[in-house]
């Protein structure tokens, strides 16, 4: 293990290490009530979706690939089994949770059930080596009833441009967050205002809603989610759980006031195409989501339609489901943008998005999806074979529309499908194969190539093979193998083929 800490006078290799540093923690009980404190290290915490916290989606997603925060399991096939009879994953303390280093200090089981938390520190968007003052501030109150819950959260991201702290960038959100749990619907909501700050924008305050209705089976016969969300243009907040689509963040000045090691402003996504669950700001829409069991199989459909609040820009970003990962490996140790052949593509935390220019007028786009897991189990030679199936088909178009248009109407259609197979070959080996599947169509209001003089017209396609090993008690090793190709016909250049094979050890002590 190297621990690199910016004391020992080098920076030439911290990206390869680790700045985890000494937690501290503590905890005293009183007739009052409980009090925590959390100094230094990381911690992962999680206020409120909108304030503190990572999205966890609708549990579809693809298995096969590993995750950092993916646990070992007892059973080497529980991780797929759970996932099949609960529609969930067990994972460790990060899911779901960001990363903050600094104070935190909370209050629990308080007179009249209230309780608080109070941070004060670092994300991991301040901080690095940064030498100018940086700092996030954030915390809630809550209140617990019988039926549910009230919290008031806030957040605030501050970081000095200038070295007389005169020039501030940063953000602030504040939110009141509630739940109202009945037998038969639960009622969850969070409502808030937030802005950015720059010493070129002064922004004005926006609105940023997240309403849930949860129907349970007993008053639908099969659960039912209803979601309407509207973030404004003018609300960031990069630690919450929606994406900055509206705003090119402030850069801090030059390398030689940022040395190597400080966190680089997250840049915009433009107009994106995003799995259901992920909201950005600058739209609004609706979210429909239900579960259907019909004896061993299991089907989850998700559908949305969404549009943005102000037409900001003319271009689209999107994903490639089948050999994202693997492509995002291509540049381990780095986050750029603008590489590729055309200068398209850039990279992020264990993926790659795409960008493309519309050619026509800018517009309040209008973004629709729909998205189906299904779910199944059977018995080869007494032993146990569970298999998945994920399914997206997406588009974007000039303006709403309730339903997805799958035809030269769309600026952009996005198709996937991924198989997955577990099979129990040994007591402690599991058996793993993938095939994933995507197109992408553009049409001819955006970007065509200079040769051809058509629109983006891309196959992709990975097949993979993997071992899940059960070494011990509390040691996994798990391998991977993947075939993989992409072209695009129209763009002579945008094309690859090849392999890539992974080894995890993973071992808890």
């Amino acid at each position: 293990m190297f621990l690199w800490t910016p004391l020992s006078g080098s920076t030439a290799d911290y990206a390869k290490g680790l700045n985890l540093g000494v937690n501290l923690n503590g905890s005293h009980s009183t007739k009052f009530g409980n009090f925590s404190v959390r100094m230094g290290g990381i911690h992962w915490y999680t206020l409120s979706p909108m304030t503190f916290a990572t999205n966890t989606g609708y549990n579809r997603f693809s298995l096969f690939e590993r995750n950092p925060w993916d646990p070992n399991t007892k059973d080497v096939l529980d991780r797929y089994s759970k996932f099949y009879n609960d529609g969930a994953l067990s994972q460790d303390e990060r899911w779901g949770q960001q990363a903050f280093q600094g104070f935190i200090f909370e209050g629990m089981k308080l007179p009249k059930d209230f309780s608080f938390s109070y941070m004060y520190g670092k994300s991991q968007f301040n901080g690095g080596a940064l030498p100018k003052p940086n700092n996030m501030m954030a915390g809630k109150i809550r209140k617990d009833f019988n039926f549910g819950f009230l919290s008031f959260n806030g957040i605030s991201s501050k970081t000095y441009d200038d070295s007389l702290t005169r020039e501030t960038i940063g953000y602030e959100l504040y939110t009141y967050e509630f739940a109202i749990k009945l037998k038969k619907i639960h009622f969850l909501a969070e409502n808030g205002i937030g802005r950015y700050t720059s010493p070129d924008y002064k922004g004005k305050w926006g609105q940023a809603l997240d309403l849930k209705f949860q129907f349970q089976k007993e008053l639908t016969f099969f659960p039912i989610e209803l979601r309407f969300y509207h973030i404004s243009p003018r609300v960031i907040n990069n630690n919450g759980v929606f994406w900055n689509t509206s705003i090119s963040e402030f850069q801090v000045n030059s390398a030689n006031v940022s040395p190597p090691g400080s966190q680089i402003p997250i840049i915009p996504f433009a107009s994106s195409l995003v799995p259901i669950g992920q909201m950005t700001n600058n739209r609004q829409g609706i979210i429909l989501n239900t579960d259907l069991n019909i004896k061993k199989q299991k089907l989850t459909i998700g559908y949305s339609a969404a549009q943005e609040i102000n037409g900001l820009s003319d271009k689209i970003t999107y994903g490639h489901q089948a050999n994202n990962l693997a492509l995002s490996r291509m540049w381990r140790w780095a986050f750029p943008s603008g590489v590729g052949p055309y200068q398209n593509l850039s990279k992020i935390y264990r993926g790659v998005y795409e960008t493309v220019q519309i050619t026509d007028s800018i517009s309040a786009k209008g973004f629709n999806a729909i998205e189906l897991s299904f779910k199944g189990k059977m018995k080869i030679f007494n032993r146990e074979l569970l298999y998945f199936y994920l399914g997206g088909f997406h588009s974007v178009q000039r303006d709403f529309s309730a339903v997805p248009k799958y035809s030269k109407a769309a600026y952009l259609q996005s198709y996937n499908h991924q198989f997955e197979f577990y099979y129990k070959l040994f007591p402690k080996i599991v058996l793993a194969n993938y095939l994933g599947y995507d197109r992408i169509i553009a049409n001819q209001n955006t970007i065509l190539d200079v040769d051809s003089g058509l629109a983006k017209d891309q196959t992709g396609l990975s097949y993979a093979i993997g071992l899940d090993i059960q070494l011990s008690k509390n040691t996994g090793l798990y391998l991977r193998h993947r075939w993989m190709t992409y072209e695009d016909v129209n763009f002579s250049l945008d094309k690859y083929n090849g392999q890539e094979t992974s080894v995890e050890l993973k071992i808890y002590f």
